[in-house]
């Protein structure tokens, strides 16, 4: 199996939450997923929970919850659902470093030190937003979060993800409350082709003690 670039970044139940409390001032949107991606570095274990609304070509993968961790070499475990053909199957994965065990039939191997880490693609995605713009205040699964709307480079993406060639539209979620922790990402990935739709991706994160 081959190694992926990014395991969460390509998974979350689709579209962004409701209209946020726009009362501020809020802190800038540069200030806050700059905050997060520091803080999101020293990460070594998550739960998450991801999935893609829409047709991405070559990953099949619609939705997937679990934990991941850094230690001992990397590991996840959890379960995916996949896109087999006309229809789709639920089932359990087990990944050790770059190797899936299990029932499960993910689309490539999926190596945690590919998202999680200092210089993994979650953080490189969170580098790279541009144009940030704190849009409001919400509750991210009963965490008060500030969303911070932004862009992302083609480069930057492509690097994390192959299948984008073009910039994405992203939405960030950080923790109101300091110290500030990445609680959500949203992005809109342009249409591959004329009579496609963009495809949407949401992954929420849950660090872990």
């Amino acid at each position: 199996m081959s190694r992926i670039t990014l395991l969460l970044v390509v998974l979350l139940t689709a579209g962004c939450a409701g209209s946020p409390d726009t009362r501020g001032p809020f802190p800038a949107g540069a200030e806050l997923v700059r905050d997060a991606a520091a803080s999101f570095a020293a990460v070594r274990t998550v739960h998450f929970a991801a999935g893609v609304n829409g047709v991405l070509p070559d990953f099949p993968l619609r939705q997937i919850e679990g934990d991941a961790t850094l230690d001992d070499g990397g590991s996840a475990t959890g379960t995916a659902d996949i896109q087999d053909g006309d229809g789709h199957v639920k089932a359990p994965f087990d990944v050790q470093g770059e190797q899936v065990k299990g029932q499960g039939s993910l689309p490539e191997a999926y190596a945690v030190a590919a998202f999680l880490g200092p210089k993994a693609g979650l953080k490189r995605l969170l580098d790279g937003v541009t144009d940030a713009k704190t849009e409001g205040k919400e509750n991210v699964d009963g965490v008060a979060a500030l969303r911070v709307g932004g862009r992302v480079p083609a480069a930057v993406a492509h690097s994390v993800l192959p299948q984008v060639t073009a910039d994405v539209v992203v939405k960030v979620w950080v923790s109101a409350d300091g110290p500030r922790r990445f609680v959500r990402l949203w992005t809109q990935i342009p249409p591959a082709g004329d009579h496609l739709s963009p495809v949407m991706i949401e992954l929420s994160l849950t660090p872990q003690a």
